[in-house]
């Protein structure tokens, strides 16, 4: 069957959904969150109290990178501080400095990165992701902090259909799921495991799979199972994808069994 590209905006395509991914939200250690909604929180309010001239925008997001309490965990990708809530209800991340936002005014080249490059940027998923995989996510993740985790991480959102799949003995029409909202939320439940999965090292340099090399540039993580003594599992993409350090054959097999039964849930959900 021919592959049917993404047709919509993954950054903000409304419903509650909204990703500040490449502007390196996610880029810490502490990625949680509690931690991630405070930082935003805090650049929102500096950056809104700035009159919208370019160079006292380009003081603020300086005084705010040298603020910083931690470090990117990825040295190589940067953080932008001009990203934000754009609403007080705090459900809507964003550019502050874009012109939709600043009252027609371009702010952007006051943040890390160049307006031009803002504008011309293409998040990777839209070249991997179908657009009935987009979809299933925008729909079962109406949150800024779960939608850009999972939007952004297309191996842990294959992974997971893979393993319905199996589960269910065949393929998957997913274009049928949105409008089922028993299957959406066996749907948010096992995408969730990215926010809710429990025994992970916390503040581990881990963020899914990958973790900074001696540069600092992301490598994949892999699972040694000839020192664990155990063999490969078709669910170890996912427990990877969810940053498990899978160090101990325990871990690893109580990780796998927490997302066997978040699958088996939603390949019921599906069958009901």
């Amino acid at each position: 069957m021919e592959r049917v590209a993404v047709s919509f905006n993954l950054c903000q395509p409304g419903r509650g959904a909204s990703c500040g991914a490449c502007c390196g939200l996610y880029n810490f250690r502490d990625h949680s969150r509690a931690a991630l909604t405070e930082r935003l929180a805090e650049q929102t309010s500096r950056m809104r109290a700035v009159p919208r001239e370019p160079e006292a925008w380009r003081a603020a997001a300086r005084e705010l990178l040298e603020s910083r309490r931690e470090a990117p965990l990825f040295p190589a990708v940067r953080v932008c501080p001009l990203l934000g809530f754009l609403d007080e209800e705090q459900r809507q991340v964003g550019c502050l400095g874009h012109p939709k936002v600043a009252d027609g005014v371009d702010l952007r080249d006051c943040g890390v990165y160049r307006a031009s490059i803002c504008e011309t940027f293409t998040c990777p998923s839209y070249g991997w992701l179908e657009d009935a995989q987009a979809r299933l996510v925008q729909a079962a993740c109406p949150d800024w902090y779960l939608y850009g985790l999972v939007i952004t991480d297309v191996e842990f959102v294959r992974g997971c259909l893979r393993l319905i799949e199996r589960e269910l003995g065949g393929p998957l029409r997913l274009e049928q799921w949105v409008g089922r909202p028993e299957v959406l939320e066996a749907a948010r439940r096992l995408f969730a495991l990215k926010e809710t999965a429990v025994e992970r090292a916390s503040h581990a340099p881990i963020f899914g799979r990958f973790t900074p090399d001696t540069e600092g540039e992301p490598v994949s993580r892999t699972i040694n199972y000839a020192r664990l003594g155990v063999r490969a599992a078709p669910e170890d993409d996912v427990v990877l994808c969810l940053g498990y350090d899978a160090g101990d054959a325990p871990t690893l097999l109580a990780a796998r069994e927490r997302v066997q039964l978040h699958v088996r849930a939603a390949a019921r959900a599906l069958s009901d």
